[in-house]
C-alpha cells in the first residue's frame, strides 16, 4: 500500500501546486475557506462533472478518477481525492493528497453523507503535501456510488479540525470508466 501511495503522490505532485503551512493556516482562518471543486468543461447544455478521469500515456493505459478542491479566492489546492485501480485487487484505492500544515499523527477520515467515518493513516509527505491511502471495500464503494457528499476531515498542525466537503456528483460515471 505504501508503494501505491508513493506512486500516486508522484503523479499528483506533478500537477498540484505547493501550499505552505503558513498560507494554509491563513486560508483556514476563523471565517473558514470558500472552496471550489474543479470540473471538466462540458459541452453547452450539459452539466459539468466534478470527477474527472485522467489517463496516462503508458501501456497498458492507467486511468484514475480525480477531484481537486481549491480555494476560490487564491486558486490554491486544498485537497485532491484520487480513485484508481490497484494491481491484482478487485476494488480500487482511495488516495488523499492533503495540504501542508496537517497534524500527521491524527491522520484523516472520510465519510459518506451521515455514515460512519473511516480512518486513514497519513503514509508519506513531500513538497506538495501529505498523502493517505486505503483500499475501497465493497461497503464504502456502495456508499460512494449512492451518496451525495464525501467529507474528508483532518487536523491542522495547530489541532484545528477541518472538514472538507467533496461532491459525489459524477463519481459513479467516473468509477465506471475506470472499469469498476
Amino acid at each position: 500500500m505504501i508503494e501505491f501511495v508513493f506512486r500516486a503522490a508522484r503523479r499528483i505532485g506533478t500537477v498540484a501546486p505547493c501550499v505552505s503551512a503558513f498560507v494554509f493556516a491563513l486560508l483556514l482562518g476563523a471565517a473558514g475557506p470558500a472552496l471550489a471543486q474543479t470540473a471538466e468543461s462540458a459541452p453547452s447544455g450539459e452539466t459539468p462533472q466534478n470527477w474527472v478521469v485522467q489517463c496516462g500515456e503508458e501501456t497498458p493505459k492507467r486511468c484514475r478518477a480525480v477531484q481537486n478542491i481549491v480555494m476560490q479566492k487564491t486558486s490554491q489546492r486544498l485537497l485532491t481525492v484520487v480513485v484508481e485501480p490497484r494491481e491484482g485487487a478487485p476494488n480500487h484505492a482511495l488516495v488523499l493528497a492533503l495540504p501542508h500544515g496537517v497534524f500527521l499523527p491524527a491522520g484523516a477520515t472520510v465519510k459518506v453523507d451521515d455514515g460512519a467515518p473511516s480512518p486513514m493513516v497519513i503514509q508519506t509527505s513531500d513538497a506538495n503535501g501529505a498523502y493517505a491511502g486505503m483500499a475501497i471495500n465493497d461497503e464504502l464503494l456502495a456508499s460512494l456510488k449512492k451518496g451525495t457528499q464525501l467529507t474528508v476531515a483532518f487536523k491542522t498542525a495547530q489541532r484545528k479540525d477541518i472538514a472538507v466537503p467533496v461532491t459525489l456528483i459524477g463519481f459513479t460515471a467516473a468509477y465506471t470508466q475506470l472499469g469498476g
